[in-house]
């Protein structure tokens, strides 16, 4: 038994909700040793009644059965217990519990005196719609593939895209630092290119590359970028860390894109991970994204309409001070879905789509139909 503590909290607490798949009893069983396993990780019968118990120790507020095999628990805790920093959040949300079979986190909310820790989206949609002078329209984004082609070839590409208008050139995220496209060359060739063609348009299309980048190698590859005139910045926080994405959110004065790779497994089970709104919005959200990717329904993922709609609010939604984020459905998007598209997510929405722009023989004409069709 360890001596009583007593601590100085402000009572300020996370809500976080749980499904847990089984009967009542044992869903019971198991919400009272999430709780524990996700703040002390230590017998609480060894914890005397003082402010740990009570207050660090994360608290069942309800458990409610939702459906036959399906139990709804909420668990509160103590602000406190997060540090105010998004690494540690995410091991009080998820951490030790990500090890467990047959619980998925599906919602949390987070006290003002959390969320003002966070600055958020350094644009978000009003923002980034100034800047490419688009008031109500969609945004227009699109990936430089495929991997292998040379940095000057990818530069082409580039122009031809922003001759016809994108707003949004990419890297695809697959492109690092390969020895065909290496990162400083590839970067500087492309900026390059999209500022040629904004010269001859007047418009403001951005080259955006992608940020895959060691930690220790981060800070250079962002100057390098920002140096060759980069306009935005393509992260991956399930490769280089949501806390990593923040970071760059609060020290680049760029837009910031957030891509999904590698959290497809945090998201994909019915009875296991994490909801999809709250990893590709809120998550996203918090950690800087001005726009976040991930796969829209009917591409060649597992998306559904229900799992996209929660995306979007959870980007667009009320989230303390935090501005909305852009969504960016893609995923093997093609040109004649696009009505289609527009009518399920309306204006607010940046569109990407990669291959199926490089259907025919002129690439920027292709781009450039594709922005007149959206009112561009």
């Amino acid at each position: 038994m360890i001596e009583p503590t007593t601590l100085a909290l402000t009572g300020d607490r996370i809500e976080a909700v749980y499904e847990f798949h089984g009967d009542v009893t044992e869903a019971e069983k198991r919400a009272n040793a999430l709780r524990v396993e996700q703040t002390i990780e230590f017998p609480a019968d060894l914890v005397p009644d003082d402010d740990i118990q009570r207050s660090v120790v994360g608290r069942i507020e309800s458990i409610e059965v939702v459906d036959s095999g399906l139990v709804c628990a909420v668990v509160s805790y103590a602000v406190e217990t997060t540090g105010y920093e998004l690494p540690q959040l995410m091991n009080v949300l998820w951490g030790n519990s990500a090890l467990l079979p047959g619980i998925r986190l599906i919602d949390f909310k987070l006290p003002d005196s959390l969320l003002d820790r966070f600055p958020g989206p350094r644009y978000g949609i009003m923002g980034l719609r100034d800047m490419f002078d688009a008031p109500t329209r969609p945004l227009l984004a699109t990936a430089l593939k495929p991997m292998g082609l040379s940095s000057e070839r990818l530069a082409a590409t580039a122009y031809d895209l922003a001759l016809g208008g994108m707003d949004m050139i990419k890297d695809d995220h697959s492109l690092s630092n390969q020895p065909f496209a290496p990162f400083v060359e590839r970067v500087q060739r492309c900026a390059e290119a999209v500022a040629k063609a904004n010269a001859q348009t007047g418009l403001n299309s951005v080259y955006m590359p992608s940020i895959n980048a060691p930690y220790d190698l981060l800070d250079e590859r962002v100057e390098a970028a920002i140096d060759a005139g980069a306009g935005a910045l393509l992260v991956l926080p399930g490769i280089t860390s949501f806390d990593q994405m923040r970071y760059l959110a609060s020290k680049v004065e760029v837009p910031i894109m957030g891509h999904p790779a590698f959290l497809g497994s945090y998201s994909a089970s019915p009875t296991n991970g994490i909801a999809h709104g709250k990893l590709y919005g809120t998550m996203m959200r918090i950690a800087g994204a001005d726009l976040s990717v991930y796969p829209n329904y009917g591409g060649r993922f597992s998306f559904t309409r229900g799992e996209c709609r929660d995306v979007v609010a959870n980007l667009t939604g009320p989230l303390g001070n935090l501005r909305p984020a852009f969504p960016s459905p893609g995923g093997g998007m093609t040109l004649d879905r696009v009505p289609e598209i527009l009518e399920f997510y309306g204006n607010d929405v940046a569109l990407l789509i990669g291959g199926d722009l490089h259907r025919g023989d002129n690439l920027a004409k292709t781009a450039a139909n594709f922005r007149a069709a959206v009112g561009g």
